[in-house]
């Protein structure tokens, strides 16, 4: 084989891979859309309804969180913090998976989805003081969900993301076991 052709093949094999990683941001008016997608998401905790905030959520989050467990960290979370008592929006807009932080066990957003970006001042009736935290809205084919951060203070144990393929991959087995 011509070292020509295994190059093309090599472009061609990675070229599905850089060409989703290539993702045009979100417009003024999709960032409003995703955060009114926050709004409800954020809603649905305060009024305790789960399933709904469930709904509410990625696709590819949901996949690692059903219904019943997602339920059960969120009251748990819910429990411990209290209700959240007051939120202020810092900053919102697009930005690229690349840019979000990573989580505290080295988990990174995934490429190729467009994202938006969201963060808050929050206070909770039961954790002292302010809290710097942050929403990043995804859109999925079911419209923008919420894809990942740390608000409700981790309530899922860390920051929460769209797993990249990969770390989907290293889990996947040990999860369904």
């Amino acid at each position: 084989m011509s070292l020509r052709l295994l190059l093309l093949i090599l472009l061609l094999a990675h070229a599905p891979t850089a060409l989703a990683q290539q993702t045009e941001p979100a417009s003024e008016a999709e960032v409003r859309e995703a955060y009114g997608v926050f709004l409800d998401w954020l809603n649905a905790y305060q009024a305790e309804d789960y399933h709904e905030q469930w709904e509410l959520t990625d696709r590819r989050i949901r996949a690692w969180w059903p219904r019943e467990r997602w339920t059960r960290f969120m009251q748990a979370s819910r429990r411990h913090t209290g209700e959240l008592t007051s939120i202020e929006v810092l900053q919102a807009g697009p930005i690229a998976a690349d840019t979000l932080p990573c989580t505290e066990r080295g988990h990174c957003y995934r490429p190729g989805v467009r994202y938006v970006f969201l963060m808050f001042r929050t206070r909770y009736e039961h954790v002292d003081g302010e809290l710097t935290e942050y929403a990043a809205m995804a859109e999925s084919g079911e419209g923008w969900r919420f894809g990942g951060g740390n608000i409700l203070n981790r309530p899922l144990g860390e920051t929460s993301v769209i797993m990249t393929r990969t770390d989907e991959n290293r889990y996947r087995q040990s999860f369904r076991q």
